[in-house]
């Protein structure tokens, strides 16, 4: 039995050397370097934004129904957002301050069903278009379009009676 399987020239032709596999790893550094900043830099910082405020919202929605008083999301420009508790004083927000600006070249867009800007919870977690109490209950889904400055867009909705906050 001959112990010896491939010949001397089968195994050199048999992979890459460390020079190829090098050049290769080089190429695909060169590629990823130019290709990521532009990537993330778009699409990522509107549906970023979008996730964000989902969350807002949700936290204001829970803020209402823990503490049985009425809370309210408020646009305050195209770029900004607070929250607001039943008295309308601004809560500190877990960023530390009351209003939370966006970022990555996102702004919110015209709301829909929403004509205050703004959408108040009440302590069952239904959503009013009006601050006032008892106030007018969401009729219909409401919209909250965001767009990044390189044209994408999200949006958020809020479902009426139930006040589901997702992204559509």
């Amino acid at each position: 039995m001959n112990p010896k399987l491939f010949s001397n020239s089968e195994l050199k032709s048999a992979g890459f050397t460390l020079v190829e596999l090098i050049f290769v790893i080089l190429i695909m550094g060169i590629l990823a370097v130019s290709v990521i900043p532009k990537w993330t830099g778009t699409s990522l910082g509107v549906e970023f934004e979008a996730r964000r405020l989902v969350n807002v919202i949700r936290y204001t929605q829970a803020l209402s129904v823990a503490t049985g008083q009425r809370y309210r999301w408020v646009k305050v420009s195209s770029s900004s957002y607070s929250i607001l508790n039943q008295s309308g004083t601004a809560i500190i927000l877990p960023s530390g301050g009351t209003i939370l600006t966006l970022s990555n070249n996102v702004s919110i867009g015209s709301l829909s069903n929403l004509p205050d800007s703004l959408v108040a919870f009440d302590s069952q977690g239904v959503p009013y278009t009006t601050s006032s109490t008892p106030g007018t209950t969401l009729g219909s889904t409401a919209g909250i379009p965001m767009t990044s400055s390189g044209g994408q867009t999200r949006t958020v909705q809020i479902t009426p009676s139930t006040g589901y906050v997702g992204l559509a």
